[in-house]
This record gives structure tokens, sequence and C-alpha cells, in this order.
């Protein structure tokens, strides 16, 4: 049977054992078995090419050590966390051995029962359109696989892991393979426990001459002895070890000790002097690849190749850059790059396709998710040269600014430049959205990763480029930007122009790049800054880009180092510092809250209410935007914690003033004052004011649906936001017919957005899915309400793993919604554990509260004795370890359920 995916989850998949799954080219990911170990070439075609011995898809050279971290991987891969899936990162750099480590783990597991699949980004040219499905029913659990992990869009990772679920199938594992970890996998390690409720751990692959018995003179004889044999090369047992193996550092890596041993054994078929030093290796074994050059150009062969030595080496140095592309792409880019060559394009593809052919589809070899057009996904040219770390020495060695023998191409000062420049109308080649070409983002995260090594690079070719085209970088990700920012000899001036294009709101995929870019520009401006003041806004933009980030223990920190400032500047001269005083004042309260210190949150804000009075008495055209902003950040605080009569007028003032400020200026103040409104409604509703609450809602939804018809993107999720809060003012009123599509529309529109931004609207979407679970029961609907109330409590769930205290309140209520839809649909053994649940852990909380918690919950537990009083004992007793207490059988008041 063949299926055509329009999703690509496990779950998927596992039904779809034995099918054909034909993939479309828009899916975020694509799935493949994990290769076992390409047979070594032949011995003819391995001293043509020296570097197909190098290869980790290979494993010529027996694996050995890891043995502490191979049982660690198994130990995790056993452990009973209660979780179907488990992640962990395996981080280290370029060369230390991550894919084959994670070969020989696939080879293990293997042999122990389990699947083991590749997961390839969407732009990923090495995997087929297509994936026959194995049968997994019989899988001790599945292993998942994700080379080049920071590679990905952020958004794409998660997806992968949320689609990773089998539902109790089988256990699944991810092992994510990435150069760096830093503040890429911060963020992501707390999206990942935001949003998935995942505990994902990570572990550095640390040097292989670290463990006990190992030495990079042994490592150098195992790999020179196996590279001798299958070149057939006797006397190379022999050869000694470069001078410098036991002292530069870049032999701690396993691949540069391999490419030495390579290098060794060559020199000795050939009589010559073994190359002493890494860069010497490399530029050895490079001048091996243009011997294959010649050879394949050669008169003396029968079909000579058509293209010469030199262009082939123009045409390698593209291919580096670019990754795999499909037929048109690689046409486009050859044309763009401007190979110096008389011959056809096509003719030049195929000739490099001749010294590189391009992987089989679904074949092993490392490939990186970058690449073209989704067209022609199992039909790829420009094949790269591997290892990684040899094509970006073929880079930087072909790039003037070098002091080694390694002959420069002058053509490669400025092919960056034309491979990445925009292009100059529609049929210039492939673009991707932002107009940049669809290889731009390869390009530029393997010039990023090659100037780590080689500064001359970074200097003649990386930053030039960056500093001409800023947006490239930007276009590259996350990731890309926090290593472009670890670069030592960065430009303070580059990163800025960089930073200036950033978007100033959330960006799920640039978040994590934005504050590794903010963090390197802070240390500078505050090296440089004297003045409080500069320093203090220094501070500020930091504080933003980190909570945009994830980084929230941070953003406090540094957000709280400003508001030291700016306390200190308005001590010296109030009129000049006050107004930066308010505003750090009332974003720190709110940074507070959203941690979950809302008690300490509260004072700071009353503060900034204060403190902007006083400014609008003194200047009410100025600062009147100001003071009705933080009157309605100061009501949500009160009513936060449980101070909720006190938060009425100044509530009811925020939408004073804004309806004051919308009468001048209606496009500008509009969306304050819908958002006052929403608030407001909220207010009066939780004060027992419900009937007067209903129309302000109402009108809060009016003007936010028109807000959202004129810009989706903008006021979608505030629109969400009133519908949510509107259903629930209608049902308070009775009026709960009405309330359910209100409710059911605010569902759809929140999981809309949380598609998109999982970390910023995960909590809404369980916030409403919670109220529509109670909207649905309320109606009698309640073998609908049932699903709906379990995903909330799970979405509320992790969140609440992730941060107890900001969430605690919120998953407890939604275990009480639960117990109350359970109830409604009969089922009153099941409403048990989530009530108890909600009763115990509600100690926890502050008592103002925990009383929102205790008498509703009690109320509901009575209710569910008095419905089935034998199944609830019976549940009670293996729940609690008790017997039912003397008040679980009184009545249930009138108000429960």
């Amino acid at each position: 049977m063949i299926q055509h995916a329009e999703g690509s989850g496990l779950a998927r998949i596992y039904q779809a054992a034995g099918d054909l799954i034909l993939y479309g080219g828009e899916e975020p990911y694509r799935w493949a078995l994990w290769p076992a170990p390409a047979p070594p070439p032949a011995t003819g075609e391995a001293r043509a090419q020296p570097s197909e011995l190098l290869r980790a898809s290979h494993a010529l050279v027996a694996f050995t050590g890891r043995h502490d971290l191979l049982a660690e991987l198994a130990d995790w891969r056993d452990a009973g966390t209660g979780q179907d899936v488990a992640v962990r990162l395996i981080h280290g750099p370029g060369g230390q051995g991550k894919t084959r480590l994670a070969g020989h783990v696939a080879h293990l597991w293997r042999q122990q029962g389990w699947a083991v699949l590749a997961a390839h980004h969407r732009r990923d040219r090495s995997t087929a359109a297509d994936f026959e499905v194995p049968a997994f029913d019989e899988a001790a659990g599945v292993l998942v696989v994700v080379d080049y992990a920071e590679r990905w869009d952020i958004a794409d990772l998660l997806t992968l892991l949320r689609d990773a679920h089998v539902s109790g199938r089988v256990p699944v594992r991810v092992l994510l393979l990435a150069r760096p970890a830093g503040t890429w996998w911060d963020s992501l390690k707390g999206r990942m426990q935001r949003d998935l409720r995942l505990l994902p751990t990570r572990r550095e692959l640390a040097p292989l001459e670290q463990e006990t018995g190992i030495t990079r003179t042994a490592l150098f004889a195992a790999a020179r002895d196996r590279f001798a044999e299958l070149l057939r090369v006797p006397g190379a047992g022999a050869a000694a070890a470069p001078p410098a193996l036991e002292r530069h550092e870049a032999f701690q890596l396993v691949l540069t000790v391999h490419m030495a041993a390579l290098a060794a054994v060559l020199a000795a078929e050939r009589g010559q002097v073994a190359p002493v030093d890494p860069a010497r290796v490399s530029e050895f074994l490079l001048a091996r690849e243009r011997d294959h050059w010649e050879a394949m150009a050669s008169l003396r062969r029968d079909r000579p190749m058509a293209t010469s030595p030199e262009a082939m080496g123009q045409i390698v140095y593209t291919a580096t850059l670019t990754g795999r592309l499909g037929y048109d792409d690689g046409k486009a880019a050859l044309a763009r790059a401007e190979v110096e060559s008389t011959q056809a394009i096509g003719q030049l593809l195929k000739d490099h396709a001749l010294c590189y052919p391009p992987a089989a589809a679904s074949g092993p070899g490392p490939a990186s998710p970058e690449g073209g057009s989704a067209a022609h996904a199992s039909a790829t040219v420009l094949e790269p040269l591997y290892p990684d770390q040899l094509g970006e020495d073929f880079l930087a060695l072909s790039t003037p600014g070098h002091s080694y023998d390694f002959p420069v191409d002058l053509w490669a000062q400025t092919a960056p430049a034309r491979l990445l420049a925009p292009p100059a109308d529609a049929d210039d080649g492939p673009v991707e959205h932002g107009g940049v070409p669809v290889w731009a983002r390869h390009a530029v995260i393997t010039l990023i990763e090659a100037a780590h090594r080689w500064p001359h690079l970074a200097q003649r070719q990386l930053y030039p480029l960056l500093a001409a085209a800023p947006d490239l970088a930007v276009h590259a990700g996350g990731a890309a930007l926090a290593s472009l920012a670890d670069l030592d000899d960065i430009d303070a001036e580059l990163l800025a122009a960089i930073e200036a294009l950033l978007p100033g709101h959330r960006h799920i995929d640039l978040d994590i790049g934005a504050a590794a870019v903010a963090s390197r520009l802070a240390r500078h401006r505050l090296a440089a800054a004297t003045d409080p003041a500069a320093r203090a806004r220094i501070h500020d933009a930091l504080a933003i880009r980190l909570f945009y980030a994830g980084l929230h223990a941070r953003a406090l920190a540094v957000g709280h180092r400003a508001l030291r400032l700016w306390q200190q500047l308005a001590a010296l001269n109030r009129d000049a510092y006050l107004p930066d005083l308010a505003g750090s004042l009332n974003d720190h309260a709110v940074r507070l809250a959203e941690v979950g210190r809302r008690a300490e949150a509260v004072p700071v804000s009353e503060e900034a209410v204060r403190l902007r009075r006083e400014l609008a008495e003194l200047n009410r055209d100025a600062y009147l935007p100001n003071l009705a902003g933080s009157l309605n950040n100061h009501a949500n605080r009160l009513a936060e914690v449980g101070l909720r009569a006190e938060a009425v007028p100044v509530s009811e003032e925020a939408v004073r003033l804004y309806g004051e400020l919308a009468e001048l200026n209606r496009d500008a103040y509009v969306p304050d004052l819908a958002t006052s409104l929403n608030n407001h409604a909220n207010r009066l509703a939780e004060v027992g004011r419900r009937a007067e609450a209903v129309p302000v809602s109402e009108e809060a939804v009016r003007l936010r649906r028109e807000l959202a018809e004129l810009n989706r993107d903008a006021y979608l999720p505030d629109l969400a936001a009133s519908l949510n809060n509107h259903a629930n003012r209608l049902a308070e009123v009775g009026r709960r017919a009405e309330a359910v599509p209100v409710s059911e529309e605010a569902v759809r529109l929140r999981r809309e957005l949380a598609e998109l931004n999982r970390d910023a609207y995960l909590p809404n979407l369980a916030g409403s899915l919670n109220n529509h679970a109670v909207r649905l029961a309320e109606v009698g609907r309640q073998a609908e309400a049932v699903p709906v109330s379990e995903e909330a409590v799970r979405l509320y769930g992790e969140l609440a793993e992730l941060n107890r205290d900001a969430y605690l309140p919120d998953y407890l209520q939604s275990l009480m919604a639960r117990g109350y839809v359970l109830i409604a649909d009969r089922q009153f053994r099941a409403a048990i554990t989530p009530l108890i649940e909600a009763l115990q852990a509600s100690q926890e909380l502050p008592e103002y509260v925990a009383g929102d918690i205790i008498g509703p919950a009690a109320d509901l537990l009575r209710l569910a004795y008095a419905g089935d009083a034998t199944a609830v004992t019976d549940e009670f007793r293996i729940v609690t370890g008790q017997d039912i207490p003397a008040w679980m059988k009184e009545s249930p008041s009138a108000t429960a359920g």
C-alpha cells in the first residue's frame, strides 16, 4: 500500500508498517532507516580518492573506547522515566566522533531488538522521496538519531519530538547530535521542558584520549594499520606519527588523528615525508584530491573528464558551500559562482558526479539539513567533500591569506559573495522567503564553522560578506547566530548591524541567536560604557532578549541590574530619570510574575503606577499612555495574589484612560483599550459582578475582532484571549449554549497559535481547553468534554513541571475541571484521583489561592460519593490508603457541579 505523507509522526508510521510512504516536500522532516556501515571502497577507488576512507558511514577503523558512555546510554534507554519519549544530546566539535558513536550505538541496540531510524530535516537532500515503513510490533523500542540537530529550525525539531510519541506502544529514545551546546541547547531544553514535558539530558563527547588506556599514539597506530591494509601498503606499518601528535590541540579530535594516519600511509607508499601538523595533513590529503581530478581529466584515459582540474576545484568549493542540491538548483549555483570553464554547466555537474557520486538517496553519509528546494529529492548533485572538516579546510586553503603551500585560487576570494548575492531578478536562480538563495543557510553555517579554525577565512570571507549583507546571518538561524557571536575576533559593529535586523518581538528560531548576539554586544558595550544610564539601557535590552529566549532567570537578574541603576540615577536626578525608572519597574514586575514570584511583583508594580501617575500629572499628554499601561498590569498583579476587590477600580481606571486616548487617536489606542476592557471584564467577574462583566467582555471581543480583520498576525492572540474570557462570562450568567461556540473558537485559534509558537501560546491553549471542557459538560456534551479536559490537564502538567510556582494553580484548576467533567459523565470512580491530587497539592499554595481549590474540590468529592458510594469508597482507599472521611458523606452544596 502507498500512502502520501500528510503527517510524519512515529504513531503514524507505526500504524503504516509495511506500507510505502511518499513524501510531498512540505513535511518538516522525513524518516529513513539508520543504515548499516557501507562496504569499504575497492582498493583502486581508495587509492584514487583516499578521503573516502575517512567517511564515518564506512566505519573502517574499529570502534574503540567509550565504554562508560555506551553503558550510560544503555541505562538511559532502559530507565523507567514514566515517559514514552526520552531525549539526550551528544555534543562536541566536528571530528570528535559523534556520528561514529551513533552508528555504533545503532549497531548494538539493533542486536538487542531495537529499531533505529534517522530523522532528516526537509532541507536535507540525502533522503529518498519515499520510506518503506518497517514493522515495529516486535521491536523492543525505537531509537531516533538526529544528526546536525543544531541546524534544524527549532520549531521543526520540536515538531519531531512532539511527534515521537507512540502512545505507550514502545519506548522511544531520541539521540540528538550537535556541535554546540550553550545558548542553543539551553533555549531548546527549556522549550522541551515547557512545551513537551520532556526532561532532556546532555553529554559532552570528551576527547577519546581522556579514557583510561587510550592514547593518541595508539589511535594513530590502529588507524594507520587499517588504512595500510585497505590500500595494500605493507610497509606503512613503520610510518611514524607526526611530531605534533602529542602536543597539538587539534589532535584531540579522533578524525584529525585518522587524517594524519591516512596521510602517513599515503606518504609511505610514495616515499614522501609525512605532514607534520594538522593543517599540513589537510593540505596533503587535499593534494591527493587534486591528483584524482587530474587523473580523471588525463588524456590517457579512454574517456577523459571534460572539466579541467582547476574548474573541478571550483566546483568542489561551491559544493562544500551549498551542500547537496537538486539538479536545477545545482545548475543555478554553478552559474552564480561563475566557475571558470568553457564547458556547459550540465557537463560540469556530470563530471563532478564522476568524482563525487551522489549518496544513495536513503544511504548513509553525513547529511546536514540545508540544501535546495524540494524538487528532485532523490536526484541530487554537488555532493560535498567529506568529512566536513576536510571540506572546511579546502575552503580555507583555497582562499588567500594563509601561509601554507596549498595553491590558492583568486576566484575563491569573491565566490561566496557571488553565490550569496540576492538575485537581480526572478529568473536569476532559486530563492527562499526573504530573497536569499536556497543554499544560503548551508553556506553561511559552513563558513561560520570553518572560521572557528581558520581566522583568515573569517577576516577575508565571512565578515566582509556579512557586513555587506547582514541579513544572511539572520537567515542562517538561531544556532548559527550563536556560533557567530562566539567567534573571538568578530567585530562588534558587525554584530550590531546583524542585531538591527533581528525582529523586536519573539521569534521561535531566532530568539536563541538573538540572545547570544545581545549577550556578546552587552559585554562589549558595558566595557566601553561609563555612563550609568547607558549601562542601564544595555541591561534592559539584554533582559528583553534573554526573556524571549526563555532564559527567564538570567533575564530577571539582568533586568534587576538595570532597575538598580535607574534607582540610583533617579535618586541623583529625579526629573531626568523618573520615566526610565518607572518603565523598568513595570517590566520587572511583569518578569517577577512570569516566574511565579507574584507576591513580590505587587509592590514593584504598585510603585510603577505611583511614579507614572506622578509623571502624568506633570505632562498628561506624554505620560498618560504609560500610566494606563501600568494600571492595566497592576490590576492583573493584584488579582493574581487574590486582591480582587482592590484590582477592580485599578482596572476600571485603565479602561477609562484608554477610552480617553482612543477618542483622541483611535488607530493608536484601540488595541490597548481592547486589552483593558478584556482584563476589566475578568476583574468584574472575579468579584461577582458577572452581569456587568458580560457587555464589557463583549465589547473587547468586538474591538479585537475588528483589529484581527485588519492585521491577523498582530491581533489574533488578543482575539483568542477575549473569546476565551467572553465564553466564561456568558456561562457565568447562565448563557451556556451561547458560550460553547465562543469557547470553541477560542480553542481553535489558540491551537493555531500554539502550532506557530508553542512556547508563547501553550499556556493559553491549555487554559482555553480547560474552559471549553467545562462549557461542553455544562450543556450535556460530556463525551466530548472528557478528552478536551484530559488534554488540558496534560498541558498544564507539562507547564507546572517546568515552573511549579507559576503554573501549579492552573494545573490544579484543570484537575478540578477534569473531576467535574468526569462526574458529569457519571465516571465517579475516575474523578477521585484528579480531585484528591488537587486537594493535596493545594497545600503548597498561598491561602488566598488555595481557597479557590479546597472548597470546590471537596464539594465535587461529595458529589462523586453521592453518585456511586461503593466505587468511590473503593477508589478513595486505593488512592489515599484511608477510609472515606465523614465530610465526604455529607450532601454536596447547591453550587457543586
